[in-house]
């Protein structure tokens, strides 16, 4: 075998490494009502946020409280920026999340076809903080800025 054909091989096993690594997103998030700002969002509560990896992209299990009830619901994040059905909150029916960089992703969610939300969703250069910068409309149709910000568990 030739050396470009070798070199060209440990590059190729190379970067299927480190397309398989976890992403520093992948844990349990829980957030912190101190730090997140989400004032006339009607947002509700998020207690957790649990991300697994799932080949090229994330599944995202959330549990919140919407009004008082439980309001939990999970997705896929194909990070294609492909629309991904989501059910189990009144919020969103489809989302599409795109990898920005190792530590960004970017998403937008819709009801009805509407977009109702973009986030900008940004792990810390130390893994131990998601924040969530949110902008959208509210069920009564006005626009807010939320922050949510999670701690890893």
């Amino acid at each position: 075998m030739s050396t470009s054909l070798k070199t060209l091989g440990g590059v190729f096993v190379l970067a299927l490494s480190l397309l398989a690594a976890d992403s520093p997103f992948v844990g349990t998030w829980k957030q912190s009502p101190t730090k997140s700002k989400m004032e006339d969002s009607g947002l509700g509560s998020t207690r957790l946020v649990r991300i697994e990896q799932d080949g090229a992209g994330l599944k995202i299990s959330v549990e919140a409280t919407l009004q008082g009830q439980p309001n939990n619901f999970t997705y896929q994040a194909t990070l294609d920026n492909k629309p991904t059905k989501v059910t189990g909150t009144p919020g969103f029916d489809e989302i599409w999340t795109m990898r920005a960089d190792d530590h960004t992703i970017t998403a937008s969610g819709r009801k009805a076809g509407a977009v109702v939300f973009t986030d900008r969703r940004v792990v810390s250069g130390n893994g131990k903080t998601l924040t969530i910068f949110r902008s959208g409309t509210n069920a009564e149709g006005k626009p807010f800025k939320a922050t949510m910000v999670f701690d890893r568990q």
